[in-house]
């Protein structure tokens, strides 16, 4: 049977030290050589998947910024920006609303218009007027605040896009209306010719329930959120103890 097994990367693929176990990976190389195939599906961008995902699985296309883009090494699988239109209403609403510090994801590179350091570390970013970006590229704009963002502010984004409040309320991550993991995994399966029941998804968080509750199989970790657990066929033991190697070795390989 051709199948398709979909990972998400941290809190599933990924130990906490951001590591993948010698078993795991040998596992999923056992999967792929029997005829299937496997995708990675993570919020990270490109920059960051790679170099996360273990060198003997980097020949497998990634899912980024939580469904806005696909790759495979440096080629464009599938790719769903926002208009710049919308990224400049964004703009202007943030603003209105009391949150200054905007950020681009626009190819593969952070832009900013602040110092992001409190916020995300050594992460290299371009400190540039945001307004005079070339705005066809963007694939996420984040809004990052040191008091929580107001989950209301969700609720005035224009109709284009979605938004989610993550990191204990400090980002807002906004991106397309139809950005997901799931729409971008649909993109792929035909010309792949595979069938919704012959996916197999793992994932953790709240990012992952579409994918978890549309594919034939949604598997969650045994550390995950409560409602992808709920909407999950199988749990499986944490990424902290070969969770993914476990379901593999007793249902598949």
């Amino acid at each position: 049977m051709n199948q398709l097994l979909v990972l998400d990367l941290d809190g599933t693929l990924l130990r906490n030290d951001k590591t993948v176990s010698d078993e795991t990976v040998e596992s999923l190389i056992e999967f792929k050589n029997r005829n299937n195939k496997i995708l990675f599906a993570t919020a990270r961008p490109p920059r960051d998947a790679y170099k996360y995902v273990p060198q003997k699985l980097r020949d497998n296309p990634i899912i980024c910024y939580n469904g806005a883009c696909m790759i495979n090494r440096k080629e464009i699988l599938y790719k769903k920006e926002m208009s710049k239109e919308t990224v400049f209403s964004i703009i202007e609403r943030s603003e209105k609303s009391g949150y200054h510090q905007i950020c681009f994801e626009i190819n593969d590179k952070l832009y900013s218009n602040f110092d992001t350091s409190e916020f995300f570390g050594k992460v290299p970013t371009e400190i540039v007027d945001l307004t005079k970006l070339d705005m066809k590229t963007v694939y996420k704009v984040i809004i990052c605040n040191k008091t929580p963002i107001s989950h209301d502010f969700l609720t005035i984004l224009p109709d284009t896009c979605k938004g989610i409040v993550t990191d204990n309320g400090k980002l807002c991550q906004i991106m397309d209306q139809e950005v997901s993991k799931w729409n971008s995994i649909q993109s792929i399966i035909k010309k792949w010719n595979i069938k919704n029941e012959d996916i197999i998804a793992f994932g953790d968080d709240y990012n992952d329930l579409e994918m978890i509750e549309h594919v034939g199989i949604g598997v969650a970790m045994g550390n995950a959120e409560k409602v992808v657990k709920d909407a999950a066929d199988f749990i499986t033991d944490t990424n902290m103890n070969e969770g993914i190697s476990k379901y593999l070795k007793e249902n598949i390989l």
